[in-house]
């Protein structure tokens, strides 16, 4: 039996008032220079997220919400009651596609929209498959169809530069290009992996997305098995139909997209939807989800020497053993939810090692690892070939050199984690889908010590505790694994396997949110960081189908979902960034029914 558990509320002590801090959320002066931690002047994007502040829940509203990270799937969808406005897809996808999970939202994902009409064809295609996990359901409102791409950014570029002996580097770097743009090789398997917990890290978000903007009336039915490996071979041909039936062209296959998943949406009957949520505490957990941010700074460990004050002092914070109880529950909830193994299984597919930073042991386990990813980067800017290396000015080399910084591992609690693929083997699951499972059940279990970090905040603090889900680090490993000889981070803790580390987990309990310059990266063009991409607006990656024409979904969208929560950064003496806010679409064409 594929049992989930049912999650229990855990409350984070705040420090001393004398020790609590917040976000000195100040615009440069006149003449100053901006930094990192200044505040920006305004924000022109249209991306549904904006610069936003987390809202505190009371612990009853935390209490209702919960159950969303236990979900059961839907079990039939009834003939709609109301009618599926154009605000709750557009608040749907916000909190979905458009910004499932923290941090570099990568752009290899886009999703076509269709409405009930053409979700019965779906249906359809989808019933000639192997692999469902679950039952196809009647009565869809819509469908969300998911495509992704190969996992390509600046940090990948770097890699195909990475590994060469000197001279032959001529011939071999060229020849891994031409093999990366044609064939959609990776330099490295776990880059490979990535678009799979990225895609799980979604899955597990739309099925939260569609209750949320539905308010409890709605579930998403996801599948995703039949697009996994060999089932995926298996249904080849369905597949090229669901492709044509989308509009998936021939250019965009030649450059690596594939059908990944699917969801169905539609209205549950009353025993099936969650009634105790109050609709504030709706709106507030929405609004939550766009705040959100991997938090990568603990105060007093690794602020910079320049930030200011509220970033270097210690706080007597600590996770308590019984929160990380509960954040391994909702774990192994996610995996036993998409592989559907059974729990005790699951817990024995997931290798862990917890580090805990408290202890002596854990301080000189974190210098070990900390020096292993520090030897990778040093190997890499060693023998990064100098005849692409010098005519860039020495680009390729300065950004490996990042890596020390942007994977630095800090927070009182931090897990690793990754799967034994021959394990994965003997179970029976597939491996492409066991991927995407790890990746939702790592960021379920960080969520939940995210809302965790946000029940009844005190005025005087930004959150309570802050996550930081990093796949960087296991990426610098695996670079050392393939070129330098290095052993996977697991191994010693797991000596009787061969595993493959996949993700580092940190906790951190603090009071003060990171610098607004992490985020600025994500919202704007000017201060793009070279290893992370824009947010992306609707119009960039969704496109929806109304009255049998395909169109971009809201190409000129300048809201901010749920923005009447008014969750919005601004400075400590009031004044707003300009453009922050957004301007909501007009109330009568937000609430027009989209399929009659």
């Amino acid at each position: 039996m594929t049992e989930q558990k049912a999650l229990e509320l855990v409350q984070i002590v705040p420090p001393p008032a004398e020790q609590r801090v917040r976000r000195n959320a100040t615009f440069a002066e006149e003449g100053e220079k901006k930094t990192r931690y200044h505040l920006p002047r305004s924000l022109d994007s249209a991306s549904p997220i904006g610069y936003r502040t987390r809202v505190s829940l009371s612990a009853a509203e935390a209490i209702s919400i919960l159950p969303l990270l236990s979900l059961a799937r839907p079990t039939r969808f009834v003939p709609r009651t109301e009618p599926v406005r154009e605000r709750e897809i557009f608040e749907e996808c916000s909190i979905g596609i458009l910004s499932a999970r923290q941090s570099t939202n990568f752009r290899g994902h886009r999703e076509v929209i269709v409405g009930p009409q053409t979700s019965v064809r779906v249906a359809e295609i989808l019933s000639a498959m192997h692999g469902l996990e679950a039952d196809i359901l009647d009565n869809a409102t819509h469908t969300h169809v998911v495509l992704r791409q190969p996992y390509r950014t600046a940090f990948t570029a770097l890699l195909t530069f990475i590994g060469h002996k000197p001279v032959s580097s001529l011939v071999s770097v060229p020849k891994r290009a031409f093999d990366k743009r044609v064939r959609h090789t990776n330099d490295i398997p776990t880059v490979g992996y990535l678009p799979h917990l990225h895609l799980g890290i979604l899955a597990d978000a739309m099925e939260r997305a569609a209750l949320i903007a539905s308010h409890g009336r709605r579930m998403a039915q996801v599948f995703m098995g039949p697009f996994c490996g060999d089932p995926g071979e298996e249904n080849a041909d369905a597949i090229r139909e669901l492709e044509q039936l989308v509009g998936l062209t021939a250019a965009q296959k030649t450059n690596g997209w594939r059908i990944a998943l699917v969801a169905q949406v539609g209205e549950v009957a009353a025993e099936e939807q969650m009634r105790d949520v109050t609709p504030g505490a709706w709106r507030k957990f929405g609004a939550n989800l766009t705040a959100f941010r991997t938090e990568r700074i603990q105060p007093g460990v690794n602020a910079e020497p320049q930030a200011p004050a509220e970033y270097q002092q210690r706080q007597t914070m600590d996770v308590p053993d019984e929160l990380t109880v509960q954040c391994g529950r909702a774990g192994y909830n996610a995996f036993v939810h998409w592989t559907r193994c059974e729990r005790e299984r699951s817990k024995e597919l997931c290798l862990l090692e917890r580090v805990d930073v408290l202890t002596p042991n854990g301080k000189q386990r974190l210098r070990e690892v900390r020096q292993g990813l520090d030897a990778v980067s040093d190997s890499v800017i060693t023998n990064i070939p100098l005849w692409a290396d010098l005519p860039t000015g020495k680009a390729l080399s300065r950004n490996a050199a990042r890596g020390k910084k942007a994977f630095a591992l800090a927070g009182q609690r931090i897990y690793i984690g990754g799967l034994d693929a021959n394990w994965v083997s003997e179970t029976g699951v597939d491996w492409e889908l066991a991927l995407r499972a790890f990746g939702a059940a790592m960021a379920r279990s960080a969520l939940y010590a995210e809302i965790m970090g946000v029940v009844e905040i005190p005025p005087d603090c930004d959150l309570l505790a802050g996550v930081c889900l990093m796949a960087g680090p296991v990426n610098q490993n695996d670079i050392g694994k393939e070129f330098y000889g290095h052993e996977d981070l697991l191994v010693q803790e797991h000596p009787d396997h061969e595993p493959t580390s996949l993700l580092v987990w940190t906790l951190k309990a603090k009071t003060v949110a990171d610098p607004i310059g992490n985020e600025e990266q994500l919202l704007s063009a000017e201060r793009k960081g070279a290893l992370v991409d824009l947010r992306p607006a609707p119009a960039d990656i969704i496109e929806i189908e109304v009255d049998g024409r395909r169109t971009p979904f809201r190409p000129d969208n300048t809201e901010r979902a749920y923005g009447d929560v008014a969750n919005f950064v601004m400075s400590t003496d009031g004044q707003e960034i300009v453009g922050n806010r957004g301007t909501p679409l007009d109330e009568h064409l937000a609430e027009l029914p989209l399929w009659s």
